[in-house]
Order: structure tokens, then sequence, then C-alpha cells
């Protein structure tokens, strides 16, 4: 009676255990951030802090090279940028900010798939639900 008492007991925290955190697993992070001011303190607009950003993120190799991919010269990219007001300039910039430099994430989610089978698989093993290792 008392191990069926104890299976059930363990086999309910194991369940709640799982439950937990695959539903932990699927929280996601919103970043938090400043808002940036229209002005700067000088009084000037960011458009050339943006046209920075833009400009160094053009300068990258990858960039470059897909971009002549697509039949785009240096000039022609320029003249496209000019032409483009404030709001799209910031647009663009704060796109880039967002971009993940090492590409998706998909290894991640595969480590935390991993790392979370693991835990549960311990649980299961040190509650005594399976018995796998033989201690």
């Amino acid at each position: 009676m008392i191990f069926f008492k104890r299976f059930c007991m363990n086999r309910v925290f194991v369940s709640y255990l799982a439950v937990a955190f695959s539903v932990l697993s699927f929280a996601s992070s919103s970043p938090a951030m400043f808002i940036p001011s229209p002005l700067e303190e000088n009084g000037a607009s960011h458009r050339e802090t943006d046209l920075q950003t833009i400009q160094k993120f053009l300068e990258m190799k990858l960039v470059q090279h897909k971009l002549s991919q697509l039949g785009l010269t240096k000039e022609e990219i320029q003249a496209r940028l000019h032409q483009l007001d404030d709001d799209q300039i910031h647009q663009i910039a704060s796109q880039i900010h967002a971009l993940e430099p090492g590409g998706n994430s998909t290894a991640v989610w595969v480590i935390v798939i991993v790392l979370v089978g693991l835990i549960i698989f311990l649980i299961l093993e040190l509650t005594g639900v399976i018995d796998v290792l033989k201690w």
C-alpha cells in the first residue's frame, strides 16, 4: 500500500514537472530598451547615426556579396539610401539591430530540448519511475 501511494505521488510529481518544463520552454523573451527621443541633445535627428549603422551593415562582405548577386552596385545602393526619409532609415537601422548575428536559433532550440529531456530523464530516474542506470 505504501509503495502504491509513493508510486502515485511520484507519478503526479513527475507529470507536474514535465508539464511545467514544457510550458516554461515556450515562454518567449521580450527585449526591453529605452525609447529613443526624436531629437538628440544638439537638435539633430538620428539620421546620421542610423546611416552609420546601415553603412556598417552594408560593408559586411556577406551583405555585399548578396547585393552584388542581386545586380546592385554600391552607387545604386547609396542613391536608393539617400532617397529614403528619416522614418524609413530609422526603421531599417532598427531592423538591423534586431537581426541575430548567428543566424537562426535552431541550434539553441535543439540544445534546450535536449537539456529539458535530460532533466526529465534524471528526475524520472531519481524518483524510481524508470530504472535505466541500475544504480
